[in-house]
């Protein structure tokens, strides 16, 4: 049997806990019903959740823009309506009644249902509502009478949409609540209305404040730029001129404004091109004539298209930009992973690293005896990195002049007496610096240094003006950090920010295996450059690769041009290479101590194995006599080390 009233039809619900589907209400109402019965009993009432205090504060606070508008909104709304006894309410996101205005009556009445400021519409405490739904569904809604779930709200008839803003976002519902007797068919609409109008207004002024936000940026930017700016409209006439600009082209910056550009300066005639082409340009250096002066700068010219009509920004730069552009153009190194041969399985798993270290951004610490490639390295590495279109900035530490080296790092603004000078991060913004013989930076740089990688900005050496930089460390060394960390000779958390990505390049004597191809690259070099072909006697290569290399890939690479800069014929023999090679006492200068790179005991014994090979003509007898272990020792050490005697016979 079907309830044929509103009151039979509650009944049912809440014996069966549903209704026929002839007799139920809007589905998203019917929905809401569901869920309350779950949480609540029609009877008694309980007055809803209320925020106060600094609580409702600090919510009217952060809708500070929602308020204003919306007020506005609501007061005109409500004069339109002629005084009708309802009320109308913006609510947050969360339902809470952040303002009302209307019939004093009807506000009263909602205020002993506990609806006042701070209160909320909340469902799951006061059961089916409009506000509530509006919130849930994102659509318009109207709740009338006993659509509501609670007994207190029956006499009511209430009207809900929700706020957009221009994201799409849920910012606020509005409402207009009154008796189930004042209601007017036009209440849903109207709220549809204010709230499309509010979020429109919201939305202009997100517009606004976002176009003066860009504007503020862009006058600040503009401000504080190095370079000279100006801007003309299709006319030709100056619409924008900052100080720099002004000054570069000896102009008036107030009563430049509207006039003419040619009026003002001569302009060159590939400017002129440029512009009657509607062609962009991007740092081409010019000549300008003004007050009867030539004024040299480099110009990017920017057009910017309005409908027909075309205007222009064009930048100004100094000329210590073409300088730094020409430093850019010298910062370019050639060198890449392909262009290193590696057969050993040391050198193939130091490119493999290396190829890894490219794809970050982190400092590299290269580490390796003097003449092992350390650059070479740091210039592929910077080849494979994001960072190639950068420059390429070397430094050796060892070579800067002693009191230059915070000039010569991190430059200097010009004054009346000095030209000044870009620093060394700024040569390399957006590229490598590469600081060889790291050990001997001063330790007032070591912590500049480390200030700037962390930080990402610098200051010159005579100015307050700091300067951003994007630039990766690479740095080099064949000394013991370690130990001068100890010593206090080198700052610890500078090694420690260096050593974030270690790469320790092993010396030729323990990559033999590489000889081969690193001469047949040398002289595959050299027969490009002189147009011919070298070749080269096994006998030589077998000497090449036996020998241990004290100064190692340079020393090599050495030896390899000289020989084939005497061969006869360009062909390699045993007597176009150098006479030390040959004989047991390597012409080698002792380094210092503190330079010397530590060598393992196994190093130190293979070579000691292999200059009394050399020097025993590879007799086992005399060679364990010579190193005073027995012949059975010799033959374990030269299979440990992977040594044949054939290779020291007849020499």
């Amino acid at each position: 049997m079907q309830p044929d009233t509103s009151l039979d039809r509650w009944i049912y619900f809440f014996s069966h806990g549903n209704l026929p589907e002839t007799m139920r209400p809007a589905q998203p109402i019917y929905q809401s019903w569901i869920r309350c019965q779950k949480l609540m009993q029609p009877m008694p009432w309980k007055m809803p959740h209320r925020a106060a205090g600094a609580t409702l504060r600090s919510i009217c606070q952060r809708k500070n823009d929602l308020l204003v508008l919306g007020q506005a909104a609501l007061e005109d709304a409500y004069e339109y309506m002629e005084s009708r006894p309802c009320v109308l309410q913006i609510l947050d996101e969360s339902g809470c009644l952040l303002w009302q205005c209307g019939h004093i009556k009807t506000r009263t009445a909602l205020a002993e249902l506990g609806f006042d400021i701070g209160s909320y519409w909340a469902e799951g405490h006061i059961g089916t509502n409009a506000p509530a739904l509006a919130m849930r569904d994102g659509n318009p809604v109207q709740v009338h009478g006993d659509e509501h779930f609670k007994q207190a709200l029956r006499a009511w008839h209430c009207c809900a949409t929700p706020v957009y803003d221009n994201s799409g976002r849920q910012r606020a519902v509005i409402v207009i609540a009154c008796l189930n007797h004042d209601y007017a068919a036009s209440d849903l609409p109207l709220t549809l209305a204010i709230a499309r109008e509010i979020g429109n207004s919201l939305h202009t002024d997100a517009l606004l404040s976002e176009t003066n936000r860009h504007l503020n940026e862009l006058y600040a930017l503009l401000d504080g730029v190095e370079d000279g700016v100006l801007a003309w409209d299709h006319n030709g006439c100056l619409q924008y001129l900052n100080h720099r600009a002004a000054g570069i082209l000896l102009l008036d910056e107030q009563n430049s404004l509207g006039r003419p550009l040619p009026s003002l300066i001569t302009l060159p005639s590939l400017l002129q091109h440029a512009i009657e082409q509607r062609l962009p340009l991007n740092h081409v250096e010019m000549t300008f004539e003004s007050r009867k002066q030539f004024i040299a700068t480099l110009i990017t010219l920017k057009p910017v298209p309005d409908g027909e009509h075309c205007g222009f920004i064009a930048l100004l730069h100094p000329l210590d930009q073409l300088r730094r552009l020409v430093n850019h153009q010298l910062g370019k190194v050639s060198q890449t992973f392909e262009q290193m041969p590696a057969a050993s399985l040391d050198m193939r798993r130091l490119l493999r690293y290396g190829r890894q270290a490219a794809r970050g951004q982190h400092p590299i610490l290269l580490l390796g005896e003097e003449g092992v490639g350390k650059e070479l390295l740091a210039q592929a590495i910077h080849n494979a990195s994001e960072r190639a279109n950068g420059s390429y900035i070397a430094i050796n530490c060892q070579t800067l002049v002693e009191g230059q080296f915070a000039k010569e790092l991190l430059g200097s603004d010009a004054t009346e007496t000095d030209s000044g000078l870009p620093s060394k991060f700024e040569l390399a913004n957006g590229g490598t610096l590469y600081l060889e013989q790291i050990e001997y930076l001063p330790p007032e740089m070591q912590s500049v240094l480390l200030q700037i990688i962390k930080t990402g900005v610098l200051m010159r050496q005579n100015s307050s003006r700091v300067i951003p930089v994007d630039v990766r460390i690479i740095a080099a060394t064949g000394a013991n950090l370690p130990l001068l960390v100890k010593q206090g000779r080198f700052r610890r958390q500078l090694f420690y920010t260096l050593q974030s990505f270690e790469l320790q390049i092993p010396p030729l004597r323990q990559r033999q295996s590489d000889i081969p191809l690193l001469v047949t690259h040398h002289l595959n070099t050299l027969g490009q450059h002189f147009h011919c072909r070298y070749h080269i006697d096994e006998a030589v290569l077998s000497q090449l690769r036996d020998y241990p290399w004290p100064g190692n890939d340079q020393e090599l690479k050495g030896v390899v041009e000289r020989a084939a800069m005497i061969c006869q014929h360009n062909h390699i023999r045993m007597a176009d290479l150098p006479e030390h090679l040959m004989t047991e006492k390597l012409a080698v200068e002792p380094e210092s101590q503190l330079l010397m790179p530590v060598m393992s005991l196994q190093d130190a014994e293979r070579q000691a194995i292999i200059r009394a090979a050399h020097a025993a003509q590879g007799k086992p007898h005399d060679m364990a006599r010579m190193l005073g272990i027995g012949r059975t020792t010799l033959w374990r050490k030269l299979k440990q080390y992977q040594l044949e005697m054939d290779q020291f016979k007849n020499e």
